[in-house]
């Protein structure tokens, strides 16, 4: 058995009956909205244990979220791990040829010079995706 969160998630939806599309699709606005109210109670769980402790709960919202996120994906029909390589190949454009970074105080990493954004409709448009009006 594969144990990628993608294929976790989807036999997990598979086997509840709940939604799982295979391509991209605008789904009705009551379930979108429950998909957000989800995902919105699991990362306040895990902004609150962040400070609280301990690790292994963390650790569980943590994979908590993810499993959300991958399940609000799974009933858009994203392939997530798709769009995640894509928003990973433009965070790596934030370091300079010289390889140079530029942060913030907090330590958080900035957009450079030769940062490019992610193109993530034309990721969803390999997998399918047909916008509206497009």
């Amino acid at each position: 058995m594969s144990s990628s969160p993608a294929d976790l998630v989807r036999e997990f939806h598979l086997a509840f009956g709940l939604d799982a599309r295979s391509r991209p699709t605008e789904v009705p606005a009551d379930l979108a909205a429950h998909r957000g109210e989800l995902l919105a109670e699991e990362a306040a769980e895990v902004a609150e244990v962040s400070v609280t402790g301990p690790l292994d709960r963390l650790a569980h919202e943590l994979a908590d979220v993810v499993y959300v996120a991958y399940g609000t994906a799974l009933v858009h029909g994203v392939d997530l791990d798709q769009v995640i390589a894509e928003v990973h190949r433009s965070n790596m454009s934030k370091r300079g040829p010289d390889g140079q970074v530029d942060r913030r105080p907090d330590g958080k990493v900035l957009k450079g010079a030769h940062y490019t954004a992610p193109d993530v409709s034309a990721v969803l448009r390999r997998q399918g995706w047909r916008p509206e009006g497009g």
